[in-house]
């Protein structure tokens, strides 16, 4: 399931969600940036920053996974939490 949506998600949470991954790559850090925040194709955003489309995508599914998690443990925030 897709957690991270092409140019709808805030700059914040692509932020905090990069924290929490390896990608150390300034060029494909700012082509994650062009495609969930900027809404730029996937080819678009790596010709921009000059990165392979693969390296990209791959990133990009890394980085949903954490998405993933995150959604996950912010459920179990609801379900603990009885009124």
């Amino acid at each position: 399931m897709k957690y991270l949506s092409q140019g709808l998600e805030s700059k914040k949470k692509v932020d905090l969600l990069l924290q929490l991954t390896k990608i150390s790559s300034e060029n494909i850090k700012s082509a994650i940036h062009d495609h969930l925040v900027g809404n730029f194709t996937i080819n678009d955003s790596a010709l921009l920053n000059n990165c392979k489309q693969g390296n990209l995508t791959h990133s990009i599914n890394a980085l949903n996974k954490i998405a993933e998690i995150v959604e996950k443990i912010n459920e179990l925030k609801y379900i603990c939490v009885k009124p």
